[in-house]
């Protein structure tokens, strides 16, 4: 089973958008956002770690579902309704919570040796546009 780490420093709230889809929603992406290619490919069993709003990296989720294909309302602000479950591109996963971490994200990025463009190999801080890697 692969793990990835992915940014949710936004605080996008992936429970409440997706939860006519299921409880436990962790992440969403679509192709445009950097971090796709390694999102497209989480499957169920997987780990998934969040890096929260507050740069800490709290809790190790196992992936319990995946859902492609949804279609999000672009009229709001953030796009954080679903116009459809199908019809578009976006990916979500759905977990649920494994174990604590609660660590700061460059801790966890040093701990785990978890590589990405969008990572500062020197630091372990993101840099603007990361979304996941896989490690």
């Amino acid at each position: 089973m692969n793990s990835f780490l992915v940014s949710n420093i936004a605080d996008r709230q992936h429970k409440v958008i997706y939860k006519d889809l299921g409880e436990g929603a962790i992440f969403d992406l679509s192709p445009s956002q950097h971090g796709w290619n390694e999102f497209s490919s989480v499957e169920i069993g997987d780990s998934v770690y969040v890096i929260n709003k507050n740069l800490n990296v709290v809790l190790h989720y196992k992936v319990t579902k995946v859902v492609d294909g949804i279609k999000l309302d672009e009229s709001t602000e953030f796009a954080d309704k679903i116009a459809s479950p199908t019809g578009g591109d976006v990916r979500v996963v759905f977990g649920s919570p494994v174990n604590r971490v609660d660590m700061k994200y460059p801790t966890f990025v040093r701990k785990k040796g978890v590589r990405s463009t969008k990572l500062n190999p020197d630091t372990y801080k993101m840099l603007q546009g990361f979304n996941c890697a896989k490690f």
